[in-house]
């Protein structure tokens, strides 16, 4: 039977439902580029199983390990404007939910929440597909569904803060991507930052963060000068640093850091457009 139909009229509580046939489908079809059955149907189908308790701890790390190998975290991991992304992009999407049930009953090891962080740093760093809904194929949205991700792993209680560098440079590769990202990527990618400032990161820390993504800018500018790239990055980098500013002031913390921004913002401000 086809999958779509399965799904539209399954029913979970079903004790004749065979799960780890139905599992290994969804997770076969997971990139589809049929809007309705990879968002719609199978995300939300892996959403209740996850969240509600219909899986078992086999079920649920099996499908941790298979959402985090090659054929579909790294599916064909590097190309740009085709349908790989949708594979990569839904199945870090069930990495967040697995982290997210575990957070809360507890079955997965220490080294598969390490691995899973790892896994999830090094897919930011390598997804060149930046894309955030596509016509007629529905969102991609990878490096929101990356950032879901990454903010869920920060926030579990094996998360160790020595790879606080990690998180934040993943973050920062994120904003130099070739693209403008127009579909409120920098506020997904903002919840890992809160998430490292519930963990105890530093507020000098943060600061110093925000200066090295000026600097960066600044080397970029040197080489690209006025160009369309590089107005790209320029813009995804202080569109971040604004939503920042407002998120920490909403929170009223880090005013030093929010002063940092402020002088960010103003440096480029008077660079580009005040010739300064």
């Amino acid at each position: 039977m086809d999958l779509k139909l399965i799904l539209e009229q399954l029913d979970v509580n079903d004790r004749q439902v065979d799960l780890d046939h139905l599992i290994n489908n969804m997770l076969q079809q997971i990139g589809s580029t049929d809007p309705v059955l990879r968002d719609d149907l199978i995300y939300s189908t892996f959403s209740k199983l996850v969240m509600m308790d219909f899986l078992n701890k086999e079920q649920l790390t099996h499908l941790l390990n298979v959402c985090l190998d090659q054929e579909h975290l790294f599916y064909q991991i590097g190309e740009r404007e085709t349908d790989s992304v949708f594979t990569r992009s839904f199945s870090v999407l069930v990495v967040a939910l697995v982290v997210e049930k575990d957070r809360s009953s507890r079955f997965l090891k220490k080294e598969q929440i390490e691995a899973s962080i790892e896994g999830i740093i090094r897919y930011l760093q390598a997804e060149q597909d930046t894309r955030g809904f596509v016509a007629l194929k529905g969102w991609a949205h990878s490096i929101a569904h990356g950032a879901d991700a990454l903010a869920e792993l920060i926030r579990h209680p094996f998360f160790d803060r020595e790879k606080t560098v990690e998180c934040l440079d993943a973050i920062q590769e994120c904003l130099f991507k070739e693209g403008t990202y127009v579909d409120d990527e920098d506020e997904r990618l903002l919840f890992a930052i809160e998430a490292l400032l519930e963990k105890g990161m530093k507020e000098e820390r943060l600061s110093n963060w925000v200066t090295s993504l000026s600097d960066n800018l600044e080397s970029l500018f040197e080489v690209e000068r006025y160009s369309v790239a590089f107005f790209h990055k320029k813009g995804n980098v202080l569109s971040f640093l604004k939503s920042c500013y407002f998120r920490l002031l909403i929170r009223d913390t880090c005013s030093d850091a929010r002063s940092v921004i402020e002088d960010v913002v103003e440096k480029w401000t008077r660079k580009i457009y005040l010739g300064d």
